[in-house]
C-alpha cells in the first residue's frame, strides 16, 4: 500500500503548495497528490477551488487571473506553484496524482494542456483523476496509455453501472473512493467490481487509524492522507 500526501503534508503545511509537497517527501510519503487549474494566460497551477479566496490573502477566479497577478498573493509566504515547477520539484520518479478541477469550470483546454505536460514528465509514475469523468474520457482519447481514475463523490451515486461500462471502456487505472462512505452498499459494489475487473482502489481522505484500517482490510493500492506522519506510522505498525 501506498501513501500519498493530499494536497501535499496539508496538516501541518500550507495546502498545495511547494512547501507542503517538500515536507509530504521528507516525512516519508509515497507520492502527493494535487489539484490543477488553468490561469487567464493559460499555466497550470496548483489549488484546490476555483478561487483563491479560502487559500491565499486575496480573491478572485484562477480562470480570470494571470500567473504574474496571482502571484501577488501568498499562504503564509508560499506563492501559489505551477504543475511544472512541482515536477522539477520532486524530480522524475516520485509518485503523483494529478486531479483535474473541471467539476465546476469544464475546460477540455485544461485537459488537453496537462495530458502534454504529463506525457512529458515521465507519465508511468502519475495518475490522472477528475469528479468530471468526461474530462478523464478525453484524457483517455489524447493518450491510450494513461493511468487515468474516476474520482468519486456523491453525484455518481446512483450512476454506478454506467460508470462501470465506461471503466472498461476506458481502461480506468483506479477508482478513487472517499472513505468516508464507508460501509455504504453503492461502495462495496464499486470495490468488488474493481477488483473483478484488475481496478486499483485508491481511497481519499484517510485521517485516522479506524479509516486506516477499513483501507487495509479492503486492500487499497493508495490512501492519500492529510496526515502523512501518522498513517506511514500506522501502516509501518501494519506491516511489522
Amino acid at each position: 500500500m501506498l501513501v500519498y500526501g493530499h494536497r501535499g503534508y496539508s496538516a501541518k503545511y500550507p495546502e498545495n503548495t511547494l512547501l507542503s509537497f517538500q515536507k509530504a517527501i521528507e516525512y516519508g510519503a509515497d507520492g502527493i497528490e494535487l489539484d490543477v487549474h488553468l490561469t487567464k494566460d493559460k499555466k497550470i497551477v496548483v489549488c484546490h477551488d476555483e478561487t483563491i479566496d479560502r487559500t491565499f490573502n486575496g480573491s478572485g477566479l484562477i480562470s480570470e487571473m494571470t500567473l504574474e497577478e496571482l502571484r501577488r498573493y501568498d499562504s503564509q509566504g508560499q506563492k501559489i506553484p505551477t504543475l511544472e515547477e512541482v515536477f522539477d520539484l520532486i524530480g522524475p520518479l516520485f509518485k503523483i496524482n494529478v486531479e483535474l478541477k473541471t467539476d465546476v469550470i469544464e475546460s477540455d483546454e485544461l485537459v488537453f494542456r496537462t495530458v502534454k505536460l504529463i506525457k512529458e514528465r515521465n507519465p508511468d509514475r502519475v495518475i490522472i483523476s477528475s469528479f468530471n469523468h468526461k474530462s478523464i474520457l478525453y484524457a483517455r482519447e489524447l493518450d491510450k496509455n494513461l493511468k487515468l481514475a474516476f474520482l468519486f463523490g456523491e453525484q455518481h451515486i446512483g450512476k454506478i453501472k454506467e460508470i462501470e461500462k465506461q471503466s472498461v471502456e476506458a481502461g480506468i487505472f483506479s477508482y478513487n473512493l472517499p472513505v468516508y462512505a464507508k460501509g455504504m452498499a453503492e461502495m462495496d459494489e464499486l470495490i468488488d467490481f474493481a477488483k473483478d475487473q484488475g481496478i486499483k482502489i485508491v481511497f481519499w481522505t484517510v485521517d485516522d487509524k479506524e479509516d486506516m484500517e477499513y483501507a487495509i482490510e479492503k486492500e487499497a493500492y493508495i490512501v492519500i492522507t492529510n496526515e502523512v506522519e501518522k498513517i506511514r506510522e500506522i501502516l509501518t505498525s501494519h506491516l511489522e
